[in-house]
């Protein structure tokens, strides 16, 4: 009998070999993918002793929001976005009125957002947009009041830290049309839709997380972003600056620049 491999086992072999290589193709298209900015180091992992549940926010009534980002040299063509929400909604109730409560912690509703980048224009006006992505997302409640917290102007918070505002969480876009080139600076926008209810309140989180509320002076307080909100991948061109209605504000968001987690594409 001589060494040739049978047909059929040939056949077989070779599929086996063109699935590895398969395997190997997808697995090194899929390591291209390179994070290409990246503020999230800037926001508190840890506030009071607790983990950071709440960052201050801007609401949908400032909508489209969002900022000017400096990215990585040649950053390719945009994956996807990762961006930090705070969930104002109630499952009964409103956290303002104090009477907030969500029976069921990990029950969700449905809330659309859009994610638009744009080209720079000469006097820092967004210009396009050259991509986009409107996805449908599962949000959390906010937590049931805790009735032994503070009150505020508010309302009363949830949690042992007692945070005021909404529940914060992360969200991913990753359906971008078209796949464009990011240039090396973008506006990336972020506003809510249409088919959102109006009783359903979705913030934008920004680095600035909630501390705690100063009873006696009756005032909030903050705690600062880490690093000096420097982004740990890419810049921030204007750190002192954000869109707010999609009109650029130079001045007065220091330490609240919307925080972004950009990947890209050779």
């Amino acid at each position: 009998m001589t060494g040739k491999i049978p047909t059929r086992l040939t056949i077989g072999f070779l599929g086996i070999v063109v699935a590895i290589v398969s395997l190997a193709i997808g697995a090194s298209a899929a390591s291209a993918t390179s994070v290409v900015y990246n503020n999230f180091n800037t926001v508190p992992s840890v506030v009071n002793k607790f983990l950071d549940q709440d960052t201050y926010s801007t609401p949908p009534f400032e909508f489209p929001f969002g900022g000017m980002v400096e990215f990585t040299k040649r950053p390719g063509a945009i994956k996807s976005l990762i961006t930090q929400v705070d969930s104002f909604t109630c499952e009964h109730g409103v956290y303002n009125l104090e009477n907030c409560f969500t029976a069921n912690p990990s029950k969700k509703f449905k809330y659309q957002l859009t994610a638009s980048i744009y080209e720079v224009g000469t006097e820092n006006e967004p210009v396009g947009p050259i991509a986009t992505s409107t996805e449908t997302f599962k949000i959390a409640f906010r937590p049931t009041t805790n009735v032994s917290c503070p009150a505020t102007s508010e309302g009363k918070g949830f949690g042992g830290n007692c945070d005021v505002g909404g529940f914060l969480q992360t969200i991913k876009f990753k359906k971008f049309t078209p796949k464009a080139i990011l240039p090396q600076r973008a506006i990336i926008l972020i506003t809510s839709t249409r088919a959102d209810k109006p009783e359903d309140v979705v913030n934008v989180g920004v680095q600035t997380a909630y501390k705690e509320y100063d009873v006696t002076h009756e005032e909030f307080v903050a705690e600062p972003p880490l690093d000096g909100g420097i982004p740990e991948i890419g810049a921030d061109p204007f750190p002192e600056g954000a869109y707010v209605l999609s009109k650029f504000a130079a001045t007065g968001w220091a330490g609240f620049q919307p925080v972004f987690e950009v990947t890209a594409t050779p």
